[in-house]
């Protein structure tokens, strides 16, 4: 992780950002606060995403979650608790979704821990993403983090898909955040954040065939796009990965399975 800090004095606004984390950027502003105070809250946040990086993120090479996708059928792997945790409530979001989010891509029957610091892997081996599970913990977690801190108004900017907006923008109420088709740019919908987050899931022209319907093991592929706006940024990321393999039917079926949810949108 590559992190750099900026304060501005006039605005009393502290600004951090990281990259090469979990595979994109992250950007946090907080307002209202001294430089000594951001730097304190801003190290703890940082302290946080490095513990769930390293026990979850598929784009570190020494991560616990490649450990466990390389380990041999029929091994058994030891593990953090913090893994065991992290894997036990994912996977608990299989269940209310109808099976559309499941970050074992459908073997989610077959992880058994033996103890809560040993996996035994299956005889077909286990390929876990936690992915958008992460990113959604971890603005949760950095949230918790901000408001513990007393902090009233913030936002945070997570590789631009999961968006958290604390209070209010500086110019009004709430964060004004829109979505836009990634193909065209065009700009499809506009929410306003307060204490709220924004997930999107999609397709862009660069980054295409990474979702997996888990029912089917099919490639979601061409230009589809969900949003959500969810009071908890875990609950935003599970459905709005949900929503893109879920038709309006089922999405209707599994919305009351969550609280919080202020707004959804779907693009096809």
């Amino acid at each position: 992780m590559k992190a750099s800090t900026d304060y501005y004095h006039e605005n009393s606004m502290f600004h951090a950002s990281a990259t090469e984390v979990m595979g994109t950027r992250l950007d946090m502003v907080i307002l209202g606060i001294d430089r000594a105070k951001g730097d304190l809250l801003w190290q703890q946040c940082r302290e946080r995403l490095e513990q769930l990086e390293a026990v979850g993120s598929k784009f570190k090479a020494d991560s616990e979650t490649t450990a466990v996708n390389r380990a041999e059928p029929l091994s058994i792997v030891t593990v953090s608790p913090l893994f065991g945790q992290l894997l036990t409530e994912a996977i608990g979001f299989r269940q209310p979704t109808r099976g559309c989010f499941d970050v074992t891509l459908g073997s989610c029957s077959a992880v058994e821990f033996r103890s809560p610091v040993e996996l035994v892997v299956p005889a077909s081996g286990l390929t876990i993403d936690l992915g958008g599970y992460l990113k959604g913990r971890a603005v949760d977690d950095m949230m918790a983090v901000l408001k513990s801190g007393g902090v009233t108004d913030a936002f945070i900017d997570f590789g631009g898909s999961s968006i958290m907006g604390i209070g209010s923008h500086p110019a009004g109420k709430g964060w004004p955040v829109s979505v836009t088709d990634p193909y065209s740019r065009r700009v499809l919908a506009t929410f306003s954040l307060r204490d709220a987050s924004l997930s999107t899931s999609g397709n862009t022209p660069a980054y295409n065939g990474h979702i997996v319907n888990p029912a089917t093991g099919r490639i979601v592929s061409g230009n589809r796009l969900s949003a959500i706006v969810a009071r908890e940024a875990l609950v935003a990321e599970v459905l709005s990965t949900t929503w893109l393999v879920a038709d309006e039917q089922l999405r209707r079926e599994i919305l009351p399975q969550f609280e919080n949810v202020y707004n959804e949108f779907v693009y096809n």
